[in-house]
């Protein structure tokens, strides 16, 4: 009897689907590049200049230089802004779709044993837009509700339990399910866009398309070794270069005249660097997926459970035959385009380099208000003990027009009373202990009056006084810039405020008083507001393009309020000028850490500020 013939292979060669879809990349290199470089000149000559003009009518001409905060939310929640948000929304799914998909089919072009130009792709691109929309349109929804699903919780546990052991673990635990979830399901779906815009299949047919559970697994496998493999390429790059680099600086960090320059220069190289690997990774990424999807239907044909990749032997006639000429105009191109790009960079590394070992002053958030209840003289005395260079409190309006130093509208946290500040005179204020809910040592602290606050800091520490407005204020904005006129502080304190009219109210009472804007939220051009500096909450509105544009602008940058060490480190790398923070002893021993670090460490951390590694969208 003859035995059974096998008819499911027991290896996968994972080298062989790699080798094969390394071939594909080599042979469509030229096309894939050029198109992207295209469709990048498309972009930046044509669709955002589009996107510039909606931007002007929508904001410019309606008189907003840019929105602020809550002025974010109510915008985004009115008719204009919801059709702001869907009109972007559309044009940046639009954007994504003809870039992805024009790759998509240059590379099943090939496969093909055909070329398509790259105009010819990006036609065929935007031919097939309505498709492509359709399949983001459903898979953009289903990982954003993924995403919520997990974060939701995570978000409940860390604001109601983030004093409880099991706050970490429950967050990881949630994070990491929804890592598997969203990877689970990007495996289910790795075939439809090639099923939709390739085959011909109806969107929904696509998204129904099963795979079985052992297939299920080997792409797993595989996408989790090629990522792997493209991450490790990019931190070898990272790592030599960055290597090179530090050699390079250390080498002319002593010669004035070469050091801005050389330096300069770097960044660029650097940049076109990780631009160039950022193409090329599109481009292979690319040919891998169309080359899964083609061995996927092979498997088919087949009757296999798994993916079995035979080598592929790829040679295409109709490929354009690279000459030294075109090398030539390459080079020529990239030496011109480093060459402007380090002549355009040189000011601001100049700038950069020369403040190195600008002093970053440190503010006390409320007072130290980490060892002592906030807002109150105990915090100031605290914050002038730790030698903060500023103290920052914040003015409210009592019932009878008093201005005390308090943060929330309601003294419930602070001191146990459901009361508003509008709904109490000054006396009735006076009645309540705001010190024993930090501690049973602070018994009988009261909420101070700004003159109180001031006559214990002035002349030991510089003052922020951030202005509170709760809708029940009568004069508080007057009242507050006449307090800081009477007491003779107008150089020793800057006021700021979220509401971009109380500052305009400061600056026509007193032009001579520095104001800063605090943001938390902004859509817009915010180097219009007419401020001195920014207060900027780091996580959402920080970059390093913030910072160089307000640097720029000659504005300081003011963060607050961090608390982890290791947050507070990293913005001290990134040039902030000011830190606003609970613990001020902590971010001046980290200051401390700083100054001492080599000449050498200090400028390759400020190198590194200028590098931005890419998405790979």
């Amino acid at each position: 009897m003859l035995p059974k013939e096998e008819t499911t292979p027991k290896r996968y060669g994972l080298a062989t689907l790699f080798r094969n879809a390394f071939n594909a990349f080599k042979v469509s290199l030229y096309d894939t590049i050029a198109y992207q470089v295209l469709f990048a000149i498309l972009l930046n000559i044509v669709i955002l200049p589009i996107l510039y003009i909606i931007y002007d009518f929508l904001f410019v001409t309606k008189g907003y230089p840019a929105l602020v905060n809550t002025d974010v939310g109510s915008f985004l929640f009115s008719i204009r802004g919801l059709i702001a948000i869907m009109l972007y929304a559309l044009v940046a799914i639009a954007i994504f779709c003809i870039e992805k998909f024009g790759l998509l089919f240059i590379t099943v072009s090939y496969q093909n044993g055909k070329r398509l130009p790259p105009f010819s792709a990006l036609k065929q691109s935007v031919k097939k837009l309505p498709v492509e929309l359709a399949v983001v349109a459903i898979k953009a929804p289903y990982y954003a509700a993924l995403i919520a699903l997990f974060l939701v919780p995570g978000v409940l546990a860390y604001v109601f339990f983030s004093d409880s052991w099991f706050c970490i673990p429950v967050i990881t635990i949630l994070a990491l399910l929804g890592i598997v979830f969203l990877f689970y399901r990007f495996i289910t779906w790795t075939f439809v866009d090639y099923q939709v815009v390739i085959e011909g299949k109806k969107v929904l047919q696509a998204f129904l398309y099963k795979l079985n559970k052992k297939l299920i697994k080997q792409l797993a496998l595989t996408f989790i070794v090629w990522y792997l493999l493209i991450v490790l390429c990019l931190g070898v790059l990272i790592i030599v270069f960055g290597a090179l680099c530090w050699l390079i600086l250390y080498a002319v960090i002593d010669n004035s005249l070469l050091l801005a320059p050389v330096f300069s220069l770097l960044v660029v190289l650097f940049t076109l660097l990780l631009f160039l690997f950022s193409l090329a990774f599109n481009s292979l990424d690319s040919n891998f997926l169309t080359e899964l999807y083609y061995q996927n239907r092979e498997r088919e044909i087949a009757g296999f459970d798994i993916i079995v990749p035979e080598p592929k032997e790829v040679s295409y006639r109709s490929t354009p035959e690279v000459t030294n000429k075109h090398i030539l105009a390459v080079l020529i191109i990239c030496l011109v385009g480093v060459s402007i790009g380090t002549i355009l960079l040189l000011p601001a590394v100049q700038e950069d380099i020369a403040s190195i070992d600008n002093p970053i002053y440190v503010t006390a958030h409320r007072g130290s208000s980490g060892r002592a209840p906030q807002n109150t003289i105990s915090a100031f005395v605290a914050a002038i003990e730790d030698k903060a260079d500023y103290v920052e409190l914040d003015v409210q309006e009592t019932k009878d027009g008093v201005v005390v130093v308090l943060h929330d509208a309601n003294l419930h946290h602070v001191g146990g009373v459901d009361k508003n500040i509008w709904e109490l005179n000054y006396s009735e204020l006076q009645a309540i202990d705001v010190g024993s809910s930090f501690s049973p040592e602070f018994a009988g602290e009261r909420v101070p009056t700004l003159e109180g606050a001031i006559d214990v800091t002035k002349g030991k520490v510089l003052v922020n006084i951030e202005i509170k407005l709760n809708g029940h204020e009568k004069n508080l904005v007057e009242n507050t810039v006449r307090i800081v006129e009477e007491k003779g502080i107008e150089d020793e304190c800057v006021i700021t405020s979220l509401d971009y009219n109380a500052l305009k109210e400061v600056r026509a009472l007193n032009p001579d008083l520095r104001i800063g804007m605090i943001i938390a939220a902004v859509i817009g051009d915010y180097s219009k507001l007419d401020v001195d500096f920014y207060s900027v909450e780091p996580n959402l509105v920080l970059t390093k393009k913030f910072m160089r544009d307000a640097h720029d602008d000659n504005k300081e940058v003011h963060i607050w309020t961090l608390n982890p060490k290791a947050d507070v480190s990293e913005y001290l790398d990134l040039g902030v000028d000011n830190i606003i923070n609970d613990y001020p002893v902590m971010v001046q021993e980290l200051l401390n850490e700083k100054q001492n670090r080599s000449e050498i460490e200090k400028l390759i951390t400020k190198f590194f500020t200028f590098i931005e590694i890419p998405g790979f969208l």
